[in-house]
């Protein structure tokens, strides 16, 4: 497992033990020890978990699972084996927040390749950041029961013309772009999520939407070629985009600050490319400034990362069930 801070590409330590506190944390896991019997309680919704320090067996549901060690205490911090992750954590929030059956989810990490993005006073390179994030969430999901599109998964370069012809062609039903922020005020700090704002008559027109919509209406069940019908259909599927994307970006700012105990700067509206030529709701998260010092040495943490994945993915989960 890799994750990347800066320009750097550095490996994480393989079969690294976890303080059990850090790992709920980021996945809004309850969870409570009893200093009499050493039983760990771990809840999410109404599904239960519990294991014991000193044990390697975990009661889930019923069903005992094994892990490759046993819990153990140091200084007061309950330390979980490598695998408690997999076995345990991932398998709690799939189970309370599964997602909907078939339902599609596009990530798509900002910037890549040759297009670094917003760059950091530490060096930091946002292609890295949003890379590092969308596949954390990406991960989230499938743990959830969900599809998940990448636009890109690794250090390449994707058009904007190409990302959103990916959404269009992935019949997906959700569209989530992760970027990172930058200020000329070093000051500036927090999570804004945008979502598409009224278009142009013009706009509507752009030759790349247009050709989303074609591929879109080739998949579907109504007579091709018919000018008037493909207008009415257009219309509703904007309507309806703008209405649930704006619906989403709010669950999502909830979500990731929540998660992130990081400053909110609200929902917003713009016609970025990846908002306008996308056909299916859709949102550009952006994670946190770049250019403020603090800010920019959370995003280099893989457990700050870790944690606003998670809570997009709880917000995507929330906003699929509603």
């Amino acid at each position: 497992m890799l994750w990347t801070t800066g320009c750097e590409t550095i490996p994480v330590a393989p079969g690294a033990s976890r303080d059990l506190k850090v790992l709920c944390d980021q996945y809004n896991v309850q969870w409570y020890l009893d200093s009499v019997s050493q039983v760990v309680n771990l809840r999410v919704g109404g599904r239960e978990a519990k294991a014991m320090v000193g044990s390697s067996v975990v009661v889930f549901d019923g069903e005992k699972i094994f892990l490759s060690d046993s819990l153990r205490r140091e200084q007061g911090t309950v330390i979980v084996p490598p695998d408690f992750n997999s076995k345990v954590i991932l398998r709690l929030v799939g189970a309370g927040m599964a997602g909907r059956a078939g339902y599609h989810i596009v990530v798509d990490a900002g910037h890549g390749g040759k297009d670094p993005g917003c760059r950091g006073r530490s060096g930091t390179d946002e292609k890295n950041i949003t890379l590092d994030i969308s596949r954390r969430l990406k991960k989230d999901l499938e743990a959830r029961g969900f599809k998940v599109t990448m636009t890109r998964d690794s250090d390449v370069f994707v058009s904007l013309e190409g990302r959103t012809e990916i959404a269009t062609q992935a019949k997906a039903d959700l569209f989530v772009s992760i970027h990172a922020n930058s200020s000329p005020s070093r000051n500036i700090d927090g999570i804004e999520v945008y979502s598409l704002r009224d278009l142009e008559g013009a706009e509507k027109r752009d030759p790349q939407r247009l050709k989303n919509q074609r591929t879109m209406f080739r998949s579907l069940a109504m007579k091709s070629g018919d000018a008037s019908l493909e207008s009415i259909v257009a219309d509703m599927l904007f309507n309806y985009k703008v209405s649930e994307s704006h619906l989403l970006a709010a669950y999502v700012n909830k979500g990731a600050t929540f998660a992130a105990k990081a400053n909110s700067r609200g929902v917003k509206r713009a016609g970025f490319h990846v908002l306008r030529n996308t056909l299916i709701p859709a949102v550009l998260v952006e994670v946190g400034f770049l250019t403020n010092s603090q800010e920019e040495a959370l995003l280099r943490q893989p457990d700050y990362r870790q944690k606003i994945a998670a809570g997009v993915a709880s917000s995507l989960v929330s906003f699929s069930a509603k």
